[in-house]
């Protein structure tokens, strides 16, 4: 859903408006809900409730008709300004009702500029407080409390959140939303829990946002880590929230871990052939550093919770490396500053400061390339010595065969070889015993077959298989008159000195 809010769909917009109205639809029955009435804060399942819902559509079909675009179709598609309005009561004398709240929520879209197909721009404070005495007009001579909630499809300009705020008769709330595929409710800080509940993004959805930016970004997790800020910042939602699904994700995927590290919770993996890690009775974390080490790289020690250990160290070096790399950026930006500065500047005190300004900055960034130096190569050596212990382990796990296994097999598998060879042998020595050619009669019928496919076909077939029987040199001129075939361009013509001896008796396949 990023970046929906600028989409210039109204089908986009529409969706959005029907997701924040079935959102409140059910939020009416939660009993968190709880709202300011003239009885003070109360939880809106323990009223009596009246709800009223509409829309828009009128003011929809005068715009249209307004613009020239009468389009039915473009109609179904646009978002409608759907309402609803909640009248909140309580028992008074056993039999009267007597009207404590009202709850009021209403979605805005950018009608005009989606009908122009244009980029939609946010709600601006003008807006949002013409609205605001729209259905204070509305809602004239009443004197009970209200709740009111404006979801705008295009979002609010940063000076339209500064409305949201609770009085003695009214509380707004803003909802939006963002770029990061969610929502966004600002109002008061004091009414933060109901705020909260204003947003339509479940729970549930925004766990799956969190796997999602994961999923997208687990390369990170081979290198260095995926830290919780990161998340958070990215996905815009709750540092707690994403803190209990990094810890949920990594309990699900074996091989990976979520530990606090430099003060902050990192997704990182554990080896590359993923070997949960070890407990802290076996040289886990909790454990001093250096005893750690001692009886992690003891000669007794186990090679998976050494990976467990060096992974995790990597995870932390790496966040280490993060860390001076967004440093060394921020020097660096203001470092080119102070440079553009020094040559605007025509003054020669300003030039001497920027210089000396400068020169400090200058220093600070090689302190940090230093560091950096430093810890690259601890993380080599941390690299170095984890591949070698995966391929300690993996020659351990593989459980190859010995050389003496290896050998016995080799002579079975030629011993093997040797018995299909023969059996292939023989077997291609008897299938040449069936190989014979056609009797007299068997001649005579295929030659009976053949003239009759010539017959039907209406011409001879373009390669023709005829057996020629001679046993004389007169039945071969009868037999070649009966089928002439030109040899003067393949052969030259006998000498007529020359007598040729009587051919033996032959069966000749010729190919036509």
């Amino acid at each position: 859903m990023g970046k929906m809010k600028n989409s210039p769909d109204p089908a986009v917009h529409q969706q959005l408006e029907r997701q924040m109205m079935e959102h409140v639809e059910r939020l009416l029955g939660d009993e968190r809900l709880r709202v300011d009435t003239t009885r003070g804060r109360r939880a809106v399942t323990t009223l009596f409730r009246s709800v009223e819902t509409g829309d828009r559509g009128v003011e929809l079909k005068r715009v249209m008709a307004e613009m020239g675009k009468p389009d039915r179709e473009l109609q179904a598609k646009m978002p409608a300004g759907s309402w609803l309005e909640v009248t909140l009561a309580q028992k008074k004398w056993f039999f009267f009702k007597e009207l404590v709240g009202k709850v009021q929520v209403i979605c805005i879209s950018p009608v005009r500029a989606l009908l122009e197909g244009e980029t939609p721009s946010p709600m601006s404070n003008s807006e949002v407080q013409k609205l605001l005495t729209e259905l204070s007009m509305a809602s004239r001579g009443s004197q009970i409390p209200s709740t009111v909630v404006i979801a705008s499809t295009s979002g609010f300009e940063m000076n339209a959140n500064e409305l949201a705020e609770r009085r003695a008769d009214r509380t707004l709330i803003l909802v939006q939303p963002n770029d990061a595929g969610g929502w966004t409710a600002k109002g008061p800080i004091e009414t933060k829990s109901l705020t909260d509940l204003f947003d339509p993004e479940v729970e549930q959805q925004k766990r799956n946002r969190i796997r999602a930016y994961i999923a997208e970004n687990d390369i990170d997790m081979l290198s260095s880590g995926i830290p919780v800020d990161k998340v958070a910042a990215k996905t815009q939602l709750p540092l707690q929230l994403v803190e209990a699904e990094l810890k949920s994700y990594a309990k699900e995927k074996p091989g990976l871990s979520a530990k606090r590290l430099d003060g902050r919770i990192v997704l990182f993996r554990e080896g590359v052939s993923g070997t949960p890690s070890a407990d802290a009775s076996a040289g886990g974390s909790d454990m001093p550093f250096i005893e750690r080490v001692k009886s992690l790289f003891s000669k007794k020690g186990n090679d998976d919770k050494k990976i467990a250990f060096l992974s995790e160290r990597r995870a932390a070096l790496s966040q280490q490396q993060d860390r001076i790399y967004e440093d060394l950026n921020k020097l660096e930006t203001r470092e080119g500053e102070l440079r553009q500065q020094f040559k605007d500047s025509s003054s020669a005190l300003t030039k001497r400061r920027l210089t000396s300004q400068l020169l400090q900055f200058r220093k600070d960034i090689e302190r940090r390339q230093q560091m950096l130096a430093v810890i690259s190569q601890q993380v080599n050596v941390v690299n170095t010595h984890l591949h070698s212990l995966e391929l300690v382990r993996q020659g351990q796990g593989a459980k190859l065969p010995d050389s003496e296994e290896l050998a016995a097999d080799a002579v079975k598998a030629e011993e093997f070889l040797a018995e299909l060879q023969a059996d292939s042998e023989i077997a291609t020595s008897v299938g040449g015993l069936g190989t014979t050619g056609l009797s007299d009669e068997e001649q005579a019928l295929f030659e009976e077959l053949e003239r009759e496919a010539e017959t039907e076909r209406g011409g001879p077939s373009t390669t023709q298989v005829r057996l020629e029987t001679t046993e004389t040199p007169e039945e071969r001129a009868e037999e070649r008159a009966r089928h002439p075939v030109n040899e003067s361009d393949d052969e030259p013509p006998m000498p007529a000195a020359v007598k040729q001896p009587p051919p033996p008796h032959r069966t000749r396949t010729r190919l036509t």
